[in-house]
Formats: C-alpha cells, sequence, structure tokens
C-alpha cells in the first residue's frame, strides 16, 4: 500500500482542505502560547513560515516517497496549527502594532483556529483601511469566514458589503464568503436570512464556472447548489423549485464538460427524488440519463467518467429508500457483535473500505470527526472491511490478518466499531464496486444516502445529510 509522491501530496492537500472545512464547524478558543520576544523577525515572515509550513512538509514526505499516513498528515496540520499560534503569541506581544503588522496577526491567528482573535486583529486592521488593495480585501474574507463561524454575523455581513464595493473582487472569495453566511444562518435555523445569501453564492459559482473551468470551480458550484438545495428544503419551498437548481446544475456540467459536476447534480437529484417517495422516477431519470450521454456525447474520455458514475448510481437506487440488507461479520474488533436491526431508533453510517485503499485512509478524520460530534445525537459508525489475504506488503493467513487489523485499527485511531468479514457477501449485497463507500440509513433501517469516494466535497454532503437524519423523528 506504497502512495508515492504525487499521490501523497495530493491526497495530503485533500486531507488539508478538509480540515480546514471542519474546524470551520467548531469554535476552538485554546490558550495563547508563551511568546518569544528574542524573535524579532518582520511579521511577513513569522507568517510566511507558518503558512507555508504544511506544503513545505509534504513536499519531503513525497521527494522521500513516504507512504500515505493520515496520521501524519494529521500531525502535521497539527504542528502548522501550534506553529501559527506562537508566531501570533510572539507578534501580539510586540508594541504598538499597526498596518500589516495587524494583519499577519490576524492572518497566523486564522490558521490557528483562534477565530475570535482573528476578527479582532483583521477588524483593528481595516479600521484605517476604507479602500481595496489586495491586503485588505484578503483581509475581510477571511473576516466574514472568521466571524460567521462564531455568530458574529453584523461583523461579517459589514466585511462582506465593504468588500464587494471595492476591488479586487475574486468571485471565488465571494461564493466561500456568502456560503459561510448561509451556513451560519442555517445553523440557527434563520433560514430567511440565509436564503439570499445561498442564493448569491451560488449566482456568483455559476459566474466563476463561466470564467474558469476545472475541478475546483465545478466543485465549488456543486456545493453552492447543494448548500441552495437544503436552504430550500428548510423553507419549504416547492419541490419544482428545489429540483430546478439540480437541474440547472445538470445542465451546467453538460455546458462545461464537467463529467463530475454532471454525475453529481444527477446523483442529487435522484435522492431527492428517493427522499420525496418517487424512487421509480428517480430511476427513469437516471436510466434516460445514461441513453442521452451514451447516444450525445462525444468525448470518449468525458462519456467514460460520465457513464461509470451514472451506472453506479443506478446501482445505488436499488437499495435507496429500501430497508438496509444485513451484515455479515466474521469478526468484530472493539464492538460488540451486533446486527442493523438492532440499531433501529439510530442513524447509522456503513463505510466501506481496505487497509491498502489510499482514498479510505484519507476519509478516517472524517469519520473519526463524526462519530465523536454526533455518537450523542443516536449516530453509530461501522467500519465493515473483509479479510483479503494480505498485509504490510505479504501474504497472510486468516488469524494474521486479524491480528494486523487490531493494530490498523489502534494505529489510526479508528474510535469506531470495525466489522470484518470472510467473503464479499456485504459487497454484493450493497452493490459496492468501488471504495471508499459510505452508506447512511435511517432511524427505521431505510438506506438513505449512498456515496463512493472520498474528498472533492463529498464529506460535505455525507455531513449534511447526518445532520438531516438526526434531526428527523423515529416515530
Amino acid at each position: 500500500m506504497k502512495k508515492l509522491a504525487p499521490a501523497l501530496l495530493f491526497i495530503c492537500s485533500l486531507v488539508f482542505a478538509s480540515s480546514q472545512a471542519l474546524a470551520q464547524a467548531r469554535h476552538v478558543t485554546a490558550p495563547l502560547p508563551s511568546a518569544s520576544p528574542a524573535d524579532e523577525r518582520a511579521a511577513s515572515v513569522l507568517y510566511d513560515e507558518a503558512s507555508g509550513y504544511a506544503a513545505r512538509k509534504f513536499q519531503d514526505f513525497a521527494a522521500k516517497k513516504t507512504p500515505y499516513d493520515p496520521k501524519l498528515a494529521e500531525q502535521t496540520l497539527k504542528e502548522q496549527k501550534e506553529l501559527a499560534a506562537r508566531h501570533a503569541a510572539t507578534l501580539s506581544a510586540r508594541k504598538n502594532l499597526s498596518g500589516d503588522d495587524l494583519y499577519y496577526l490576524g492572518l497566523l491567528y486564522s490558521i490557528s483556529n483562534n477565530e475570535d482573535r482573528t476578527v479582532e486583529a483583521l477588524a483593528k486592521f481595516l479600521e484605517s483601511k476604507k479602500d481595496g488593495g489586495e491586503h485588505s480585501q484578503f483581509a475581510r474574507y477571511i473576516l466574514v469566514q472568521r466571524a460567521a463561524q462564531v455568530n458574529r454575523l453584523e461583523d461579517a455581513e459589514s466585511a462582506l458589503a465593504d468588500y464587494l464595493r471595492l476591488e479586487p473582487l475574486k468571485q471565488s472569495e465571494h461564493v466561500v464568503m456568502e456560503n459561510a453566511l448561509a451556513s451560519a444562518y442555517r445553523k440557527l435555523k434563520q433560514f430567511e436570512r440565509a436564503a439570499p445569501h445561498a442564493e448569491e453564492g451560488f449566482k456568483a459559482a455559476k459566474t466563476l464556472q463561466q470564467t474558469a473551468q476545472n475541478d475546483q470551480t465545478s466543485r465549488l458550484l456543486y456545493n453552492s447548489g447543494l448548500l441552495l438545495v437544503d436552504t430550500y428544503q428548510d423553507l419549504k419551498k416547492p419541490e419544482a423549485t428545489i429540483a430546478s437548481v439540480l437541474e440547472e446544475l445538470r445542465k451546467l456540467g453538460v455546458d462545461t464538460s464537467s463529467p463530475r459536476l454532471y454525475v453529481d447534480a444527477t446523483g442529487k437529484l435522484a435522492d431527492l427524488l428517493v427522499d420525496t417517495k418517487q424512487k421509480a422516477k428517480a430511476v427513469k431519470m437516471v436510466e434516460d440519463s445514461i441513453a442521452n450521454v451514451t447516444a450525445n456525447v462525444k468525448n470518449e474520455r468525458d462519456k467514460a467518467q460520465i457513464l461509470a458514475g451514472l451506472i453506479r448510481k443506478q446501482r445505488q437506487l436499488q437499495l435507496q429508500g429500501e430497508i438496509a440488507p444485513e451484515i455479515a461479520v466474521a469478526k468484530w474488533i472493539e464492538q460488540a457483535p451486533l446486527k442493523l436491526s438492532d440499531l433501529r431508533g439510530h442513524v447509522v453510517l456503513l463505510d466501506f473500505w481496505a487497509t491498502w485503499c489510499g482514498p479510505c485512509l484519507a476519509a478516517f478524520p472524517h469519520l473519526r470527526e463524526w462519530n465523536e460530534k454526533y455518537k450523542e445525537r443516536g449516530l453509530v459508525v461501522l467500519g465493515i472491511t473483509k479479510y483479503y489475504g494480505r498485509g504490510e506488503g505479504r501474504a497472510m493467513s486468516e488469524q494474521e490478518e486479524q491480528g494486523y487489523l487490531e493494530r490498523f485499527k489502534k494505529q489510526y485511531n479508528l474510535t469506531y466499531g470495525v466489522g470484518v468479514a470472510e467473503t464479499e457477501d456485504n459487497l454484493r449485497s450493497y452493490n459496492v464496486s468501488a471504495i471508499p463507500t459510505a452508506v447512511l440509513i435511517d432511524r427505521h433501517g431505510v438506506v438513505r444516502l449512498m456515496t463512493t469516494g472520498s474528498g472533492g466535497g463529498n464529506e460535505v454532503q455525507i455531513a449534511a445529510e447526518i445532520e438531516k437524519l438526526l434531526n428527523e423523528s423515529d416515530k
């Protein structure tokens, strides 16, 4: 299971981006570290050292062909956060800070996830900056996000308004700020105030996609569309209004030659139809999409990518809206033996994975996060794997592999139970054609979501669905 240089750098970058997204959901106020008065380097130098720390480390790991290890990635991000906190303490101890020193102080606080101090430092920097410019606009961009995270929404709204009337205005930043405010209002159940920001975020994301078509802009557009759909569902908008957003995303996926966008939007529309008791319509829509792509998409590479995703969704639809098949487990690791039928009244997340699967390892931080955050509210996370007859680069007997799996679980700090099967029956029962595959089961034992892969935004969809299912009654 060696993931060499390019793969390691790519996966670690995903972990970094995902860690930042997850940090936005938490307000962490850690004790400030001691200042280093002997360090007299310029504020910009302190910031550059902290902001580039993780990237430099990941490049070093790649150069040394270090196998991917999520614990190593997490440790690196923790070190970056701690370095930023130390440099922030050093800088804040200096007398009469002003100008760009306050700007870099705010950015250091932001890297260290100290939201309140980020807002305070950047607000002070902006007191004398009534114009635009790169630093002022980026300060507003960070301030909006951090202020939204701690419900300082007036500060966030004011900074966003200033950002939008000044230059340079970057659509990618505009999208993120609108989405941050929409998400903050949704958490406060102020849905009427969330909707205008979700709509503006989606509009800005569409503008961005027209000017820069790549995986990042497609992902930003899809996540903005999901946020708008969720907000409209909060407001109990008509089904046709909600579906129209997803249909627009599907069309944009075709118009901009974005296979992932088209597949994901089609899958989400199918999920919506299943949730509204229109499974037959969902099945027909996916079948029609497969036929349309087969007949009309000329680029063979795009066609193959789209068809693979649509066919996977077609198989998943066989289970969605149905009672989840029972799982067959030969051995449990740090989990009392159970059946899915024992878990009625709980929301269950099944993660199909393997030790040799790099994307599976990249998903571990999210799974651990969800388990720790939601278990008291009724979420049960179960990792489901099988004996593959190998591990640590060699063939293993079933007994040896059992010991290896037990060590592996401890090594990667998997805080939830793991079930090991002797056969591929679970994979067949759940139509798992690739891993990792996540399956969400509601309190009634019904499969509500299936998604394959890690990173690239599906963790946003899974987290939103977990919240949705936990909020549903089990009556």
